[in-house]
């Protein structure tokens, strides 16, 4: 899980500084911030893989930022450290993907991550096929063939991990362009253009289908 990219909203307590350890000694890529205002200016800058929110009984108006996330459609995943059990429960009717306390051990704590990131992607493995030699691992955001790395660049992997997603549906240029750059970005439809060329030049014409008014698709089974 050494390419997953992680932004956490820490409370003042110190023991979710166990937690960040855990995650740096398994390779995270970590951003960390104290107030709500400061996550959200992480969020326009930057994508992430997965939410963690740090939720207290004095912080409770974090939950509002849970269903702030969700009504502007943001997909990342969301996990939520609760101190008391009592939180469990209100954060998943606020909408958060997962909700542990803040005991939780080592091994657990990356199995559920492994979960979530797997839901995401509606697999139950750290693969998925693309053909019959190629496969994305889903963790170490990598396109192999026959277990050796193709190099394609970052964004042509990010399009690729976010049709993977979708797949069986088209996504719409603009809801792959943000899907794949922050809000921050200028970058337009002719970029997302550019880089799916690439991915068809060096992996293959027919892996995805492009249509004037629907957008792209991934085309596995």
């Amino acid at each position: 899980m050494k390419a997953l990219r992680v932004l956490i909203l820490k409370d003042y307590d110190t023991s979710i500084i166990r937690i960040i350890n855990i995650l740096e000694r398994n390779g995270f890529y970590l951003d960390i911030c104290d107030n709500v205002n400061e996550f959200l200016e992480y969020t326009y800058y930057n994508h992430y893989d997965l939410y963690i929110i740090d939720i207290d009984d004095r912080n409770k108006s974090r939950f509002k930022l849970i269903k702030l996330l969700n009504e502007y459609q943001d997909k990342t995943m969301k996990l939520v450290i609760a101190r008391r059990p009592n939180i469990i429960k209100a954060s998943f009717l606020y909408g958060c993907d997962e909700c542990i306390v803040k005991s939780i051990d080592e091994n657990e704590l990356l199995l559920r991550i492994k979960a979530l990131i797997r839901r995401e992607y509606k697999v139950h493995s750290d693969l998925i096929s693309l053909s019959n030699n190629l496969v994305y691992d889903i963790f170490r955001k990598k396109i192999l063939k026959n277990k050796s790395e193709i190099l394609i660049g970052e964004k042509p992997l990010q399009i690729i991990a976010y049709l993977l997603k979708y797949r069986g549906l088209f996504v719409s240029s603009k809801n792959l362009e943000n899907g794949v750059y922050p809000a921050n970005s200028n970058n337009k439809n002719g970029s997302i253009r550019f880089h799916v060329h690439k991915i068809r030049q060096v992996i293959g014409e027919d892996l995805i289908i492009s249509n004037r008014t629907n957008g792209y698709k991934i085309n596995i089974q």
